[in-house]
């Protein structure tokens, strides 16, 4: 967590910034609790007192008769590597105006108290923050491994262990997206359903969302359930698009699930739908699997049958038409609508796409091997969406 995390805390919304407001991307590693710690009087040893990368608390009582005390005690703060101070304002309301300026210099933020805050509290607010931010990004760690390495079944039942929870016999996936992919807000709602997955788990990777739940069930109604939650919980699912696996055995295909519900969110953007379920994707299978496990051989494949349209030089509409064409299965007149032209447009640019990339094909050999062509393509741009 920064300093910016720390200020968005229940305990801390009330506190103001007051110097040093370009610091706030500092980290926070720890709380600590200022007395007398830089009042002249103590002699101590200052490299010891204060951690790096904490937020230092303090009712600055040690300066109350001295206020030329603070000066000197926010240049060892930022010495000794201390993130920020943050002051009850019980003796100074304000801070001395060289205070301020020295800080804002220094982009060492100094915060105010917002109203009668325990520091304990603050303290454990905080630590309970950063636990449970280690403990998600433990869970992005171990969602990056399931992703993407091949693993053996007593891995598998080691990171199941390490995840630490009491999961049942089957595992069911959903890996859900923002469409436009501008920014990561939208899955702060869903983190609400955490408290009822006490036999799954909240997870993120490639700024999408893994919801994962386990029943003594094959035949649980995952999409259901997952539905009513989000119905209860007034969660909008405008402009989110949804992946659903298969039902596997925890134990050993969980990475299977995982993988299913994410390829299958990827088919459901390729082919323009709000949800795509793994099950119902056929031959499509053939292609995910061949993308995920050599995607230099079907990028190879790919730039050999679609170079022409892929060149600096090339058209661009050719390549829009070509994936149009592939995501509409063919239709021509779809294409047409989804490109506002005529339909005599669309077989235009398909007869210069033929030229291009297959003079000599008949329409179903070109038809079959264009919608492979462009499927990998699309499955290669749209997994490496970091």
């Amino acid at each position: 967590m920064n300093v910016e995390n720390f200020l968005q805390l229940p305990i801390t919304k009330d506190f103001t910034v007051v110097a040093g407001r370009n610091g706030l991307h500092k980290p926070v590693q720890n709380v600590e609790i200022l007395d007398f710690e830089f009042s002249p009087d103590i002699q101590t040893v200052r490299e010891t007192v204060f951690s790096p990368n904490s937020v230092v608390l303090s009712s600055l009582l040690f300066a109350k008769q001295t206020p030329e005390y603070l000066w000197n005690a926010v240049k060892n703060l930022i010495e000794l590597g201390a993130s920020a101070l943050a002051y009850k304002p019980v003796i100074y309301k304000d801070l001395p105006e060289e205070v301020i300026a020295y800080a804002d210099e220094q982009n060492f933020p100094i915060l105010r108290f917002g109203g009668d805050e325990f520091f304990e509290k603050i303290i454990l607010e905080t630590m309970a923050y950063a636990k449970t931010q280690d403990y998600s990004f433990f869970l992005d760690t171990i969602m990056r491994r399931l992703m993407e390495e091949e693993l053996t079944a007593e891995q598998i039942q080691s990171i199941l262990q390490q995840i630490n929870k009491p999961f049942e016999k089957y595992v069911f996936v959903a890996n859900i997206q923002l469409q436009d992919h501008v920014n990561n807000q939208w899955m702060q709602s869903f983190f609400q359903l955490e408290p009822l997955l006490k036999l799954g788990m909240i997870c993120t990777y490639k700024k999408s969302l893994f919801i994962v739940m386990t029943h003594p069930s094959q035949h649980f109604r995952f999409e259901k359930l997952l539905n009513e939650w989000l119905t209860m919980y007034a969660i909008s699912t405008d402009s989110l698009t949804f992946g659903y696996s298969r039902c596997h055995v925890t134990q050993t295909d969980f990475p299977i699930a995982v993988r299913e519900a994410f390829y299958a969110r990827i088919m459901a953007e390729i082919n323009t739908t709000s949800i795509c379920h793994y099950e119902n994707l056929a031959s499509d299978w053939l292609l995910i699997e061949l993308h995920r496990k050599d995607a230099k051989f079907a990028m190879d494949y790919v730039n050999s049958y679609l170079g022409p349209l892929l060149i600096e030089e090339a058209d661009p509409d050719l390549m829009k038409t070509a994936i149009t064409y592939v995501v509409k299965q063919g239709n021509i007149k779809e294409v047409a609508v989804a490109h506002f032209c005529h339909p005599n447009t669309i077989r235009y640019r398909l007869s210069k796409i033929r030229q291009l990339v297959a003079p000599l094909e008949n329409d179903y050999v070109f038809y079959e091997r264009i919608a492979a062509a462009v499927k990998l393509y699309l499955l290669h741009s749209k997994t490496n969406v970091e």
